[in-house]
């Protein structure tokens, strides 16, 4: 019986611990992200705000990269670094576009909702 609850604790203890690294890794990225899309398409601002969601992707995704996670955690880390990875190479690839033609022709929300359901699937696995 003790045996169980120490196994049923510790198990708890892996999803817990996993999603405090995986949200204290993103919570800046989720943040920069909802001012970008609080911006429209093709202002300055929303440039500004392309270019944070830029860093802290780049920044959570070399955390994470790094974090020694268990094999429990680990499914749920490779789909946070899949959603990092679509954000990095989508806003670098609508930065980019822009100088060559207008923010609405290149659609990055599509690669914003590819990117939520990769966060998402990992983070189903932790409840």
């Amino acid at each position: 019986m003790i045996a169980a609850a120490v196994l049923l604790l510790a198990t708890g203890g892996s999803s817990v611990d996993c999603g405090r690294l995986l949200q204290g890794s993103t919570a800046a990225v989720e943040k920069a992200l909802a001012l970008f899309e609080s911006k429209p398409g093709n202002s300055g601002e929303s440039l500004i705000a392309a270019r944070e969601v830029l860093a802290r992707a780049h920044e959570a995704r070399d955390r994470l990269e790094v974090a020694q996670v268990s094999t429990f955690c680990a499914p749920s880390r490779g789909e946070e670094l899949v959603y990092l990875n679509h954000l990095t190479l989508g806003f670098t690839g609508w930065i980019a576009a822009r100088a060559r033609r207008p923010p609405q022709d290149y659609d990055l929300a599509s690669v914003i909702r590819r990117a939520r359901v990769h966060r998402e699937r990992g983070r189903a696995r932790l409840r």
